[in-house]
């Protein structure tokens, strides 16, 4: 399949010195990639746009908060009502980790509570009425590393979703720049219904220009 963002290795450097320490500078990170100031801000700019950075979040150090009970589950589900299940799964407080796999369970939550007590609670109310297969439930005793789920390699393709369809960009995409930022699309019909539904009058497209 074609990806259409091409992370190259100034990006991947920005991406390793913020997942090492969220807190940098820009003017830090380009000390320590070897470029400038602006070319930084302007990488981070693009990767929030394209949606490669989701959010920049605090990571907790497990061992510096009081410790509740975490525990990874490994669960069996029909693969009719997965979509339904992680609807379920994801707005949860408890739940930290969605993973879907292979094998015996094809779904694997990672979960947090704050005591046994609480954590027998989840699986009772939370868990259970969901209809599935508990294939384990393994409670973590010790997180020797836990790091993001990415590994970084050099240069790197990414995907994209439409700005206004939300469905995936297998091409190369059409770009607009509205306030500064950069929309993507899929297409000419998508680009020009978002332009049509946020005209400059709104403040969608001040000042827009599109590529191809």
């Amino acid at each position: 399949m074609f990806l259409p963002l091409k992370l190259d290795e100034t990006d991947t450097s920005i991406l390793k010195a913020l997942m090492k320490d969220g807190r940098l500078s820009f003017r830090r990170i380009a000390v320590q990639v070897g470029v400038t100031t602006p070319t930084v801000e302007s990488r981070v700019k693009r990767m929030i746009e394209s949606g490669v950075i989701r959010k920049i979040a605090p990571i907790l150090d497990i061992d510096k908060v009081e410790k509740g009970v975490a525990a990874m589950l490994m669960l069996k589900v029909d693969l009719g009502k997965v979509d339904s299940v992680l609807e379920k799964l994801e707005p949860l407080d408890e739940v930290r980790s969605i993973f879907l796999s292979t094998g015996a369970a094809n779904l694997v939550v990672r979960v947090a509570t704050s005591s046994n007590e609480a954590f027998q609670d989840f699986l009772s109310k939370r868990i259970a009425p969901l209809v599935v297969d508990v294939v384990s439930s393994e409670v973590i005793t010790r997180t020797v590393k836990d790091e993001q789920g990415v590994a970084l390699f050099g240069e790197m393709s990414v995907a994209l979703v439409c700005d206004y369809c939300g469905g995936e960009i297998s091409g190369k995409p059409f770009t607009l720049n509205v306030g500064g930022g950069t929309r993507f699309f899929c297409c000419k019909t998508c680009l020009a219904s978002y332009k049509e539904k946020y005209p400059p009058s709104k403040g969608g497209a001040s000042g827009a220009s599109w590529n191809n």
